[in-house]
């Protein structure tokens, strides 16, 4: 039980740490809050994997997040969060299965200190995926 309490503390702590100081998203944007939750389903499977983790626990992780720093009803973050699990699987939805990747890859760029780095490639998935849905 301490241990899914720590995933969570150490999820939490990214979250903040990266919304706060890495990735700039308008919070009014649909598209980018949906970017930014993907992003961070994947940062925390990287963690996940690193600290054995259950899958329910990074489950739970992602709607707490969803729900309270990226304001999604409860009903719509646990929806959300079952599409992010759906999209590891990449002919489910590609796009949304690369930005999954990406963010597993960002959990060690941000592991190893490399927030500026982080925040450059955050932006640059951002503009890709703006760019070909013509937003």
């Amino acid at each position: 039980m301490e241990e899914n309490k720590d995933f969570l503390n150490e999820c939490i702590s990214i979250t903040n740490t990266t919304i706060d100081k890495v990735f700039k998203i308008d919070s009014n944007d649909e598209q980018e809050k949906q970017i930014l939750g993907a992003y961070l389903f994947g940062m925390f499977n990287g963690l996940g994997h690193e600290k054995n983790s259950k899958p329910v626990d990074i489950q739970g992780a992602i709607i707490q997040i969803l729900s309270q720093n990226l304001h999604y009803s409860l009903d719509s973050a646990v929806q959300f969060s079952q599409f992010l699990i759906n999209s590891t699987d990449k002919d489910f939805h590609p796009t949304m299965f690369a930005i999954i990747h990406r963010g597993l890859e960002g959990y060690f760029m941000y592991k190893n200190g490399g927030s500026g780095k982080l925040s450059q490639y955050f932006c640059d998935i951002i503009e890709v995926v703006k760019a070909a849905t013509g937003r």
